[in-house]
């Protein structure tokens, strides 16, 4: 008689370890999809910072006579400095880390210059950068990438058809009569 009630032990022990490694397991399955998740969210943070500083330098390289930055985000959406708006950005992105929420603006007195998200955490990608992205692999926190827009050296000034009362190189600025006409 003690036989069965000494299997059943085992067979109870044998269960209770199958559940626990079962449950192992489901953990470290959960954390890898978290994990896949976040860096699936990374990705999309730099999709999105690079979509800005991409804005927002078009914004600065289109600006008519004296090159100017943005200081609203809807300006990027609708610039309406031309007769015919232009767009440099298609739509305002959320925080992909931080899903309804904004990216933080960086500015220069009112001119906004760049985005970063302000959300905690170590980033999971710590190589692989772009030359725009140079510092990003040293960042201890997602708030240390900085999609900042930088004005390139290599532009030419605005021409003559961007800003008609500036003197181009080579070519004399307008004379005006005594009524203050342009002739």
């Amino acid at each position: 008689m003690k036989e069965p009630i000494q299997q059943s032990g085992f067979v109870l022990i044998g269960l209770l370890v199958a559940l626990t490694l079962a449950a192992i397991a489901a953990v470290q399955t959960g954390q890898r999809l978290a994990d896949s998740r976040r860096q699936a969210m990374e990705v999309e943070l730099l999709f999105v910072g690079e979509q800005y500083r991409s804005a927002i330098l078009s914004y600065w390289g289109g600006s008519p006579g004296v090159r100017s930055w943005p200081t609203r985000l809807d300006e990027l959406l609708e610039d309406r400095r031309f007769p015919m708006p232009r767009r440099h950005l298609r739509k305002l992105y959320d925080d992909p880390l931080d899903p309804g929420q904004n990216l933080a603006l960086i500015n220069q007195g009112s001119a906004i210059v760049g985005v970063y998200s302000q959300a905690a955490g170590l980033p999971f990608r710590q190589t692989g950068f772009t030359p725009k992205q140079r510092g990003f692999d040293a960042a201890q926190r997602y708030s240390d990438w900085r999609f900042i827009a930088e004005a390139p050296v290599s532009l030419p000034p605005p021409t003559a058809a961007s800003s008609p009362t500036a003197p181009v190189k080579g070519i004399p600025a307008p004379i005006q009569n005594l009524r203050g006409a342009v002739r």
